[in-house]
């Protein structure tokens, strides 16, 4: 059973959240790409040239996971949400190594331990993005594991009132009710 129901954000389906967030991921990967480039243009050290290996790696396994969406192979939407998990672990453990790094230098509750703010907040948001991004994803996997098929032929989440069916295709309805 899926851990998102048939619902991306309440308005669409999986298969589409999926899609956006592969674009979502697409953009972002493609920014840090030309954010470390330029960090080597400007004498960047091999940290960066990792990291843009990295990066392209990233892009590539966006791809297979729009491949996997569009085909509904599943082990490549496995494929994308493992590599996400585990780039979210490394970036987490930098994360915490440049912070300790950082107060060792300059010092807890000071001034220039401030600047670490900045650098936590956007890590915390990218974070939540990841978080859900996974979950649309893995809940599309599940879906299609389990033989449930999410092709959009449906009404989008929150179109009927709650407690209320939709119509069997092709039912046409001969008296509308009155709109209130």
């Amino acid at each position: 059973m899926a851990i998102l129901q048939n619902s991306c954000c309440g308005c669409c389906n999986l298969r589409t959240g999926c899609i956006v967030v592969g674009v979502l991921f697409l953009i972002l990967h493609l920014i840090d790409i030309a954010i470390k480039a330029s960090n080597i243009e400007a004498g960047g050290g091999w940290p960066d040239i990792l990291g843009v290996a990295i990066e392209v790696l990233a892009v590539i396994i966006v791809f297979f996971l729009f491949y996997g969406v569009i085909k509904e192979i599943r082990v490549l939407l496995l494929v994308w949400v493992v590599f996400v998990i585990v780039i979210l672990v490394v970036e987490l453990i930098v994360a915490i190594i440049t912070t300790v790094y950082v107060l060792s230098i300059v010092g807890p509750f000071t001034p220039a331990s401030l600047t670490l703010l900045p650098f936590w907040i956007i890590y915390l948001l990218m974070l939540c993005l990841v978080i859900y991004g996974v979950l649309v994803v893995y809940s599309h996997y599940q879906n299609l594991r389990d033989g449930i098929t999410d092709d959009g032929a449906a009404p989008p989440p929150g179109a009927y009132p709650p407690g209320t069916a939709a119509p069997p295709p092709g039912y046409e309805l001969k008296d509308p009710p009155p709109i209130v």
